[in-house]
């Protein structure tokens, strides 16, 4: 998710990543490995009294970075090649959302968003907001064609099954039509372009569901 900022000095600088940004971001990603970790301690691939803890945290960051951080970087760095100013922030709400649904066994979260300032039309908007979804389906379709070839049930196919699940479920959860989802900036910049990427998020949805 993202938003936009319509106040925008045409002086300001294209920032890559600043102090600040910096440690939003990870806080971001500590408080939903975490939260994944807390989630993970009752799965029976990863709770094996075999299993060090420091797996399980090891899978959780994998998770949060290869799902979380990379859709919403991929909003940053396609709002940075139209030389706007973009910048990630979380929400600490949302970071305790996430903990505390976490400890009752499952995840939901709204850490932060991508907030841009800059002189955006319509179609570099939908471009930016297709670029965070279009990451996690990338991902996601590379995670199914791994987790095929993989024998099932072992911990490296439960990785890989839950990037593709993770990674399936968020984009598609982003393309929903309405503010402030991506999906309302697509729909408003091309309604084919928006109907193309959510059947590839829909079919990677079901194909987790039903075939792996």
């Amino acid at each position: 998710m993202r938003r936009v900022d319509p106040q925008y000095l045409s002086s300001h600088k294209n920032i890559r990543f600043s102090k600040t940004e910096v440690l939003h971001i990870v806080v971001a990603i500590a408080v939903l490995a975490a939260a994944f970790s807390l989630i993970m301690r009752d799965n029976k691939l990863v709770s094996d009294p075999t299993t060090n803890i420091m797996l399980i945290v090891g899978i959780s960051f994998l998770l949060v970075i290869c799902s979380f951080l990379f859709h919403e970087l991929g909003h940053k760095f396609v709002a940075q090649r139209y030389k706007a100013w973009s910048e990630f922030r979380v929400y600490p709400m949302g970071l305790i959302i996430a903990l505390v649904f976490s400890v009752m066994g499952f995840l939901f979260a709204a850490p932060g968003a991508v907030y841009i300032r800059g002189n955006i039309d319509k179609e570099m908007n939908g471009k930016i907001s297709l670029a965070g979804p279009a990451v996690n389906f990338v991902i996601a379709a590379v995670a199914i064609v791994v987790t095929l070839a993989l024998a099932p049930q072992t911990i490296m196919w439960f990785v890989f099954y839950m990037l593709a699940y993770l990674n399936a479920v968020l984009g598609l959860f982003n393309m929903i039509p309405v503010l402030p989802f991506d999906g309302s900036k697509i729909v408003a910049w091309s309604i084919p372009v928006y109907i193309v990427v959510a059947i590839i998020g829909a079919v990677e949805l079901i194909t987790v569901w039903f075939y792996l």
